[in-house]
């Protein structure tokens, strides 16, 4: 099926400077409003914890925000999942040590209570492996049982062995118990089901350290790739490509406040995937068409084989967008920031290709013999003056003169622009 017509000529490469003034505008924008702004981060990389609550009944989502104000919890941390019929919600709750302050300071009343004003030498709440104190004692060891005793007017509170010595650790109830009994009250003869996902602030950062490192890193290796696939002249435009998309689509997820967390991260490489092969798809028609057409001008060659290839890009973009839509729209609060990143990076990642990554070879052609003479110019001026005095005797071999004779294209072409 065809839809561009055999024989279009669309003058992509002729409007590569407006669109370059374009796209450098969208990245920088993009990168101001990520440095400055800064993202929404999810609790998969600050940390926090996430409770989703499914109730058997009907449940309105003002009467969950009601109960969670009452929590002194926002109320715009309930977010609904699916149909209102479902009547399922999530609470995301960032601060790692809500709902254990007050009862940090119960503990310790209780602990010197029973064992002394002396017996805590140093106690210490560890949020990285859930709502826990840690608690160093002087004096005799003493047992489980004695500390589970003294905890015993605290709901919630569990001792806990510890692998150090006088030192024992003791789980406190947190947010959770906190707001599975505040819901057991307020929605009284209701079942609902509950259920917690918790991470802590190191993993969080961690998380958020290799979901930068993968990046980064899957740009370093599509630059290997391209390089090794066609020539070093194609790679650079195929990287700005991809990083173009990336930094532009982060940056929408900026203004629109939606959460940067693991799913967007899968988004961000699978835009990636997708926008390359895009790429090289044309890559392949201009290598092909550099091999047919070995006197063609550059630009010219450029801009056929854009629009020889155009019915497949759209096409492919076009069905890849109608199914992110339908997930979009149909799929819920789940999987809606995958969905959206994608969406946004099949439309960047067309116009990148289009406008962004193939224009750049020409910029790389133009560049290369300043780069040649850079890297060795002796060499080059050898090879220069071994090919003036071969041209002189005329022993040029064939694919000398094809070289000579592309190069006197090229200046020409761009002696006429």
């Amino acid at each position: 099926m065809q839809f561009i017509k055999p024989g279009t000529k669309i003058d992509f490469v002729g409007k590569r400077k407006p669109a370059a003034i374009f796209s450098l505008l969208m990245v920088l924008i993009s990168l101001a409003l990520f440095f400055i702004k800064g993202p929404n981060w999810g609790i998969d990389f600050t940390g926090g914890t996430e409770i989703t609550i499914d109730f058997e009944d009907a449940t309105s989502i003002g009467d969950v925000r009601d109960a969670m104000v009452r929590l002194e919890l926002d109320g715009d941390s309930v977010q609904q999942i699916g149909s209102e019929e479902d009547s399922k919600f999530t609470i995301r709750i960032q601060d790692v040590t809500f709902g254990t302050k007050g009862l940090r300071s119960e503990v310790e009343q209780a602990l010197v209570a029973r064992f002394g004003t002396d017996w805590i030498a140093d106690s210490a709440f560890d949020a990285q492996i859930g709502a826990r104190m840690v608690v160093r004692y002087s004096g005799d060891e003493v047992s489980l049982d004695q500390v589970q005793s003294a905890l015993a007017g605290i709901d919630g509170a569990v001792a806990q062995e510890s692998p150090d010595d006088n030192t024992i650790q003791i789980k406190l109830p947190g947010v959770t118990s906190k707001v599975q009994a505040l819901v057991k009250e307020a929605f009284d003869g209701k079942e609902f089901g509950l259920s917690i996902e918790s991470v802590g602030p190191k993993v969080g950062d961690e998380l958020r350290r290799n979901g930068v490192i993968s990046i980064l890193a899957t740009l370093a290796l599509v630059l290997v790739y391209v390089g090794f696939r066609f020539e070093l002249a194609f790679a650079p435009g195929a990287v700005l490509a991809l990083f173009h998309d990336v930094v532009v689509v982060a940056g929408v997820f900026v203004i629109t406040r939606h959460q940067f967390n693991l799913p967007m991260i899968g988004a961000m490489l699978t835009i990636i995937g997708y926008s390359l092969n895009d790429t090289i798809v044309i890559y392949d028609r201009i290598r092909e068409n550099m091999r047919r057409y070995r006197r063609a001008d550059t630009e010219a060659l450029i801009n056929d084989s854009i629009n020889e290839t155009l019915t497949r890009t759209l096409a492919t973009s076009f069905t890849t967008l109608v199914a992110m839509m339908a997930f979009l729209f149909l799929g819920g609060p789940v999987i809606e920031t995958f969905a959206l990143a994608i969406a946004m990076g099949v439309v960047f990642g067309t116009y990148s290709t289009v406008f962004v990554a193939t224009p750049t070879i020409l910029l790389m052609e133009d560049l290369k013999p300043h780069l040649e003479r850079l890297i060795a110019p002796t060499s080059a001026k050898a090879t220069a003056a071994a090919a003036a005095e071969a041209n002189e005797t005329g022993e040029l071999t064939a694919s000398e003169r094809r070289r000579q004779e592309r190069r006197r294209l090229r200046e020409e072409g761009s002696s006429t622009t």
